[in-house]
């Protein structure tokens, strides 16, 4: 990659990170220090901004500097072997993680609505889901760890991805492309797609029967209707997101066509979606975007009373140095 497109790219991915940073942590704040805030859906939220995080402080930095070491690894022996895994392990099962917080968030709002009075009690625990969805994403990419490797080149130890070792390469990477798209993208965003269409033709297109609850109904109904509405936007965003990166990793799969500038120009818009998604959380859902304007507007006070406390004491200092004169 030529010097004025890498420095580019680096730029763009500095801001990613300083905008990811800044949302992940403060969306995990809010719905730790407030109560008023918590729910299944934003426990998935907190979920996904952890995963987002390792995205920004392991998988970022990673990408940022291959730039200039172009795979070549600085640790070497077993903790180089270790960390190499490690860190394309993380940046294969964070996505993961990030649908499956979506996918789970779709089926609950599908049951919430179509179903009301079908409750799945142990789905809705965030206790139990928060596990699953770890272990579950870390399962379904546990192939990662076993075709990277670190390996000797030109004097130097690269971290690359050996398909050789599960068999024929051009077929192994062909068919674990193949499948981190169809369980990373095309299968969950064809249910997630499915439960929402349900979803919304129940809610924007079904109406309920008597006038004695038509009031309470109608208020139910357009709660539930702006808490879809939301997820549909979260989910579009991701779909949209990383709809790049998977597309240029089935053409690479079929072809073993490399381009670097569209290589990481598509990577980009995927880690991007991790500094959009705390935004989006924090602009669109009722309680949390309360919470947040309530600590902005609280910081703004104090910022205002510090001032004008300052401000009076200039004023007395500067009344006290005339009459001295």
């Amino acid at each position: 990659m030529e010097p004025p497109a890498r420095i580019i790219f680096i730029v763009m991915y500095v801001i990613t990170m300083i905008t990811s940073l800044f949302g992940n942590i403060l969306l995990i704040y809010i719905v730790w220090k407030k109560p008023e805030a918590r729910s299944l859906t934003s426990f998935m939220f907190v979920n996904n901004a952890v995963a987002d995080l390792l995205v920004t402080l392991v998988v970022i930095p990673y990408t940022i500097s291959n730039f200039y070491l172009e795979g070549v690894w600085l640790l070497t022996g077993v903790i180089g072997e270790i960390t190499c895994k490690a860190v394309l392990f993380i940046a294969f099962f964070t996505i993961s993680t990030s649908i499956l917080c979506l996918t789970f968030m779709a089926v609950d709002r599908f049951y919430a609505v179509v179903y009301p009075f079908r409750q799945l009690l142990w789905f809705r625990k965030p206790k139990v889901l928060t596990p699953v969805v770890w272990l579950l994403s870390m399962a379904l990419m546990s192939i990662v760890p076993v075709f990277v490797v670190l390996q000797p080149e030109n004097s130097n130890d690269k971290c690359t991805a050996n398909f050789g070792i599960l068999g024929e390469e051009s077929r192994v990477y062909r068919a674990i492309y193949i499948y981190f798209f169809v369980i990373n993208y095309l299968l969950p965003v064809s249910v997630i797609s499915v439960l929402y269409t349900i979803t919304a033709r129940k809610l924007w297109f079904h109406e309920a029967p008597g006038d004695g609850l038509i009031q309470n109904h109608r208020r139910q109904q357009q709660t539930k209707r702006k808490v879809v509405r939301m997820l549909i936007i979260v989910f579009t965003a991701f779909a949209l997101c990383w709809l790049p990166g998977q597309v240029f990793q089935l053409y690479f799969a079929e072809t073993g066509n490399e381009s670097p500038i569209v290589q990481t120009a598509c990577l980009w818009f995927g880690h991007n979606n991790s500094a959009i998604n705390p935004w989006l959380y924090i602009g669109l859902n009722s309680k949390i975007h309360r919470q947040f304007t309530s600590m902005m507007s609280i910081k703004s006070k104090r910022y205002k009373s510090h001032a004008s406390t300052m401000e009076t004491k200039e004023m007395s200092t500067k009344a006290k140095n005339e009459t001295c004169l």
